[in-house]
């Protein structure tokens, strides 16, 4: 009895380890510019993600995953001197469970006019290794044609609201969306939460008629995704 007692405790401590959450915890960062082009240039604010709970290795394979220099393309000397559009740069936990992390990072500035850009890392937190679509899906050429069919019902709704609109009446749908497909490549850039998977799409709306442009982000349950995830994949578990 005690032997066998032994063994389930055994086996309740390995599932607890082996399902622990990282922690993730912001450092925030002010860097200051030595010579901004105007008063409001001065400075930009970074928000790191630290991350513990994890072996020293894994954390700072996870953050590298996460560095918004990589990410976004841009390195911070250069915003520092030349560049001095960034503003901002944050980022929200949207999933920290079952060796799983879902991470989302903003970055936010201004040149002729304020913009964004916002990026998703799902990764496994056993190793830090990033989870792509060739990884974590299957089917994944049904699943970015099903993926585009919720696109085409956005772009039909969103182009439905021109017509009713003056400002947006004359909008050419041709030139603006007719070559606009979501396909297999476009699965890179997803982000998973407790409800489901979230999928997005850049349509890249000149700035000046940017409030034109349809719903991009198609989110599915994970009763919708379970014929897409990959049986031995890292979201596996969220379809059990």
């Amino acid at each position: 009895m005690n032997k066998l007692l032994f063994t389930v405790l055994l086996c309740l401590i390995s599932t607890t380890v082996g399902f622990a959450q990282v922690k993730v915890t912001p450092k925030k960062t002010i860097y200051k510019r030595p010579k901004p082009l105007t008063e409001y240039k001065k400075s930009f604010t970074i928000t790191w993600p630290k991350v513990s709970g994890v072996s020293p290795a894994v954390a700072r394979k996870i953050e590298n995953a996460l560095n918004y220099e990589k990410l976004f393309n841009f390195t911070i000397k250069e915003e520092r001197t030349e560049l001095q559009w960034l503003e901002e740069a944050s980022y929200d936990v949207l999933y920290n469970k079952h060796n799983i992390l879902c991470i989302g990072l903003t970055i936010e500035g201004t040149a002729a006019y304020p913009s964004g850009a916002q990026k998703y890392v799902v990764l496994d937190t056993r190793n830090g290794t990033v989870a792509l679509p060739t990884s974590a899906f299957t089917n994944r050429t049904e699943l970015a044609a099903l993926v585009n069919k919720r696109m085409e019902k956005a772009i039909a709704d969103e182009v439905s609201e021109w017509k009713k609109d003056p400002d947006m009446a004359d909008l050419d749908q041709k030139e603006l969306l007719g070559d606009k497909v979501f396909r297999e490549e476009n699965l890179v850039n997803f982000s998973i939460d407790a409800k489901g998977v979230t999928f997005r799409y850049e349509f890249g709306f000149p700035h000046a008629v940017i409030a034109a442009e349809p719903d991009s982000e198609y989110t599915f349950t994970w009763a919708e995704m379970k014929p897409y995830i990959a049986p031995r994949g890292l979201l596996a578990v969220m379809t059990r």
